[in-house]
């Protein structure tokens, strides 16, 4: 039975084998040090700028992560990774709409994020959550890729 939670510290191991293992798929390399560093400790980072990070957790390992991060004008969604074996069971949008209500009990009016170009099965998740493709930009650092934003604004 897989289970919803906040990350716990002991949980970060497990954090960077899900997101290394997804990145492995599209041939990039988890870097947590230059590109990622709110991964070092993403329980703590997130809840000390008012957000919060979750993972899914079953048989012992982490399956699904996702957090929010609090902005003075919004809130964004960030590391959201499931794993294949738990995809189109609906704990992207779980992990999704966790994300929205902390934002909106934080007050926040708007939701963004950005996501890689090739997350096609993300994309077709935030649209069905009402967010709008709101631009493009390229990253090259570590790794090399492009991304598209969304935003969705909150009643």
């Amino acid at each position: 039975m897989a289970v919803l939670r906040p990350a716990s510290a002991k949980d970060t191991p497990g954090i960077h084998e899900l997101i290394a293992g997804i990145f492995a798929d599209y041939a990039y390399v988890l870097d947590v040090e230059q590109e990622d560093p709110h991964l070092r400790a993403p329980g703590a980072h997130f809840r000390d700028r008012g957000g919060e990070f979750w993972v899914v957790e079953q048989d012992g390992r982490i399956r699904a992560s996702g957090a929010v991060l609090l902005h003075p004008d919004s809130a964004e969604l960030k590391s959201l990774y499931v794993h294949r074996s738990l995809r189109r069971q609906g704990w992207g949008r779980r992990l999704t709409l966790a994300a929205i209500e902390h934002a909106r009990q934080a007050g926040r009016q708007r939701v963004i994020l950005w996501s890689d170009t090739r997350f096609e099965e993300a994309h077709r998740l935030y649209e069905s959550l009402g967010f709008l493709r709101t631009g493009e930009r390229h990253i090259d650092c570590t790794n090399s890729f492009s991304e598209y934003g969304y935003e969705l604004w909150l009643d």
